[in-house]
């Protein structure tokens, strides 16, 4: 379970701060008369766009619904996520701007207040607040634990749900994202320009590896780690070993990366696209216009949701995962 002028690359990495205005998402293909070769349609893509609150950052499905961390609306709401409707705006630290679920509650990182809470799911009441370190940024569910990015202080923080014990580990400057690999987690260093890879189960340091300009966001999928460098517009793709595979040119402020559908989908905040990406070949296979200042991404296994941070809403986009042709 995992996942900012954007509130969550805010100082830094973005100005602070998607509105899909994608009404159907054709490809045309050029063909002379002795060109025989036959390209696959895309089918239209189809959004949807539901109003939240302000500035809202992270967003995040539970396996039935949606949440999103409104960060200048200091809320966090829930939503449908057949229907979009709200289900209930619950009160939240300063600037939320993270979200992590753990099977059970909701978990928000609260920048200003410097703490994190934690929502029941099932009716959005308040379980705990929980004190971290200064100004968090990113949280990551992970083996029983809940991972704190401190993006101030340059650390992360393992909280254990069995006994609420915690420790916390040295990382690079302004630590912002994070990922999982099953036995790692890495920490995407937002000042540093480079990623960390933490053994999961006692936060040893493996190693630090130059990443881009100011990544912002990282994802696995299954082989490799994606990192989203936003001033480099784009992505790299490190093996196992920290070591750089390659470097894929995506559009302006790749600011936040998922794995979905077989396909790695990248979040352009100055682009006001998303880069669709085939993992195997390493080619943007479709990019998806979109709305302004978009900052955040989540999939429900048919749609990818998006937090439209200049627009005070979120938008459902159902689009093709479908393989090209070789």
């Amino acid at each position: 379970m995992q996942q900012k002028a954007i509130s969550k690359y805010r100082v830094l990495k973005i100005p602070s701060a998607l509105v899909f205005a994608i009404g159907a998402l054709t490809i045309c293909f050029s063909q002379t008369q002795s060109d025989t070769t036959k390209q696959p349609q895309v089918p239209p893509t189809q959004k949807t766009d539901f109003p939240v609150g302000r500035k809202p950052d992270a967003i995040l499905f539970d396996g039935a619904n949606i949440w999103v961390a409104n960060q200048l609306g200091d809320s966090l709401m829930k939503l449908s996520a057949s229907d979009g409707s709200n289900l209930g705006t619950f009160p939240t630290g300063s600037k939320p701007v993270a979200l992590a679920y753990d099977g059970e509650n909701i978990w928000v990182a609260n920048k200003f207040s410097n703490n994190v809470m934690k929502f029941r799911a099932s009716d959005g009441s308040l379980v705990e607040t929980i004190k971290v370190g200064r100004g968090p940024e990113a949280l990551l569910f992970d083996t029983g634990s809940i991972w704190v990015a401190n993006g101030e202080d340059g650390s992360v923080t393992k909280l254990r749900l069995s006994d609420g014990a915690n420790c916390t580990f040295r990382v690079g400057t302004r630590p912002i994202a994070f990922a999982s690999d099953g036995n790692h987690v890495w920490v995407a260093n937002n000042n540093s320009g480079s990623v960390t890879k933490l053994r999961a189960d006692d936060g040893t340091n493996l190693g630090t590896f130059d990443a881009g300009r100011e990544p912002t966001g990282l994802a696995f999928d299954g082989v490799n780690l994606w990192v989203a460098n936003f001033y480099s517009k784009s992505v790299t793709r490190l093996n196992a070993d920290g070591s750089v595979r390659d470097r894929i040119t995506v559009e302006d402020g790749p600011a936040a990366i998922g794995f979905f559908g077989g396909f790695i989908m990248v979040l352009n905040y100055g682009g006001r696209s998303i880069s669709q990406i085939d993992p195997q070949t390493g080619k943007v296979v479709k990019t998806l216009t979109v709305g302004r200042s978009p900052v955040g991404l989540a999939f429900d296994g048919v749609h990818i949701w998006v937090a439209n941070g200049g627009n005070d809403s979120v938008s459902r986009v159902k689009t093709s995962f479908a393989k090209p042709a070789p």
